[in-house]
């Protein structure tokens, strides 16, 4: 409920402060006196967005703080979703700089005023006169029905699972997506790996094969260097071989005369047994260069296959065409995971599309067996607010799909007169009627559920006599189980309030301020006694005050 507000530099108030209690308070005052004035700042302080116009001094913030109290809400979650700091007793704050900047804070912290705004729907409604209200959103309709029809756990449990579809319905239109671009791309896939394997790449040497390539090329050039090199070495009395031997004789002749020159001939020897592996090597190496043409024509073959797929992919790598090919491979496998998921994750849309489809039919049945209730319920309060041949229908129809109300569209039809055909309500009543509705409803409303703090903005306007006392003691009925006020001109309403509050202005030299006073039981009488009869307060008009205050 709200306990206070404070309103700073406002308008034409300069610093207002009241406080209110629970049940049913009445504010009163002339038109013109700032009973506007002060919904204005209350709509401020609850996230209406901010012109610097409604500064009283332009040149001073302008401060509007509302107190609440959360103890009967249980809205700890709501501020742990909207990320606010809870407290049994929340502050909102909004400030305006005569810059033109606005800000809003929670419980002393900054916040935005979408923050603000969501919040505000569990705290406050305000109603203005002719207001539908909520009357034509299919929202609001439909929760009406699950309220009085205590749906408050299945209607939860399907919106779970409802939300829960959509993500999968959400997921398996990805993958389509993910497999329609997979089977576009796959035909290419497929050619490019098989031109990958038809290289054999994990057992190609593309070093091995460009040299393997190079000797074959230059194979009479590396036959006559190796030719000219083991004669060098191997040719009689004038080769490598020969002379060795011949220096290790001349050598070893003299070896008896000083052991170092003995050490000389175990090193020639060395030399020679080097000189004969030369040999052995290049005799080797002379019969591998004997390459077949057809021999190098594979070899070249193979390498300008091998040049063609790098330069294709812009690769120069065996090991990078190798990771390409793995990455292919693994791709067109998913492809095939992608298949398998598909498959089943339409079994399991199909399966949760059924049992949500068994709960929206449950709600819906459940929803219609209220509705004569509470048509019947609305009827008798029409007649009570001097509406005896309204008619009023909920149309409540399933749909082709379902949606986070059970697959459902509704509609409030109405009818003030008997024998004119229903329509929509909000084309067909008039402001005086919509409030009529509008009240009945909450009447209703208040009986299931914790209403936020109610504020009616001349609901009773258009209207007098016993339709007066009758509206007046249907808004004492919802002020017992909440917070209601009603800034009315009727004295019948006014005399019902609990509490009494009066709004007026006064002018004092060059300055007219708006200010509100708390009214006790005499000034009750002289307020009420007022409405009644003007400004000339005649005895009868204080009896009849009296009268409705008894």
């Amino acid at each position: 409920m709200l306990k206070s507000l404070i309103i700073k530099n406002y308008a034409l108030i300069e610093d207002l402060q009241a406080s209110f209690d629970s049940g049913f308070t009445v504010i009163t005052g002339e038109t013109g006196a700032g009973k506007s004035i002060l919904l204005g700042a209350l709509d401020l302080v609850l996230g209406r967005r901010a012109d610097t116009k409604v500064m009283r001094n332009p040149e001073q913030k302008c401060i509007v703080e509302a107190y609440f109290d959360l103890t009967a809400y249980s809205l700890q979650p709501l501020f742990d979703h909207l990320e606010l700091d809870y407290d049994n007793t929340t502050i909102l704050r909004r400030e305006i700089w005569p810059s033109g900047k606005s800000r809003a804070f929670v419980n002393d912290s900054p916040v935005s005023l979408n923050q603000v705004q969501e919040l505000k729907k569990y705290l406050v409604e305000i109603h203005h006169q002719g207001d539908a209200h909520n009357l034509e959103n299919e929202h609001f309709q439909i929760n009406l029905l699950d309220t009085i029809a205590g749906l408050e756990g299945a209607i939860k449990k399907y919106r779970n699972e409802f939300k829960l579809w959509q993500t999968a319905k959400e997921h398996y239109e990805s993958l389509l997506g993910r497999r329609q671009k997979a089977l576009q791309e796959e035909d290419y896939q497929k050619f490019v790996l098989e031109e990958l394997n038809a290289l054999n790449l994990d057992h190609l040497d593309q070093d091995q094969l460009e040299q393997s390539r190079n000797r074959a090329q230059n194979q009479e050039q590396i036959q006559n260097v190796v030719q000219e090199v083991t004669a060098l070495i191997g040719q009689d009395d004038l080769g490598l071989l020969d002379r060795l031997f011949q220096m290790r004789q001349r050598i070893n002749s003299i070896g008896k005369v000083a052991d170092e020159f003995m050490q000389l001939t175990h090193r020639i020897d060395g030399v020679r047994i080097e000189l004969e592996d030369i040999q052995s090597t290049l005799d080797a190496q002379l019969d591998s260069t004997e390459h077949e043409p057809e021999e190098l024509a594979r070899i070249e073959q193979l390498l300008d296959e091998l040049y063609r797929v790098q330069r294709k992919h812009g690769m120069h790598t065996v090991a990078e065409l190798i990771d390409l090919r793995d990455d292919l491979s693994q791709r067109l496998h998913d492809s095939g995971e992608l298949d398998e998921a598909i498959i089943q994750l339409e079994q399991d849309l199909s399966a949760m599309k059924e049992g949500l489809e068994i709960q929206a039919e449950q709600l819906f049945e459940r929803r219609l067996g209220v509705i004569p209730e509470i048509e019947n319920r609305l009827i008798n309060f029409f007649r009570e607010l001097a509406l005896p041949e309204a008619c009023l229908n909920f149309k409540l129809e399933r749909t082709a799909l379902l949606n986070l109300h059970g697959g459902v569209r509704s509609s409030i039809w109405f009818s003030a007169n008997k024998g004119i055909e229903l329509r929509p309500i909000e084309k067909v009543a008039s402001g005086g009627e919509m409030s009529r509705v509008t009240l009945s409803v909450k009447a209703v409303l208040a009986e299931y559920q914790q209403l936020p703090t109610l504020i009616f903005d001349e609901i009773d306007t258009g209207i007098s006599g016993d339709t007066a006392l009758k509206m007046a003691e249907i808004l004492l009925q919802i002020s017992a189980r909440g917070q209601l006020f009603c800034l009315t001109h009727l004295p019948q309403t006014a005399a019902k309030g609990r509490f009494h509050k009066r709004i007026f202005k006064k002018t004092q030299g060059d300055k007219t301020q708006t200010f509100i006073q708390d009214l006790d039981a005499s000034q009750r009488v002289l307020e009420i006694a007022q409405m009644i009869g003007g400004h000339e307060l005649t005895d009868s008009a204080k009896a009849h005050a009296r009268q409705l205050l008894n």
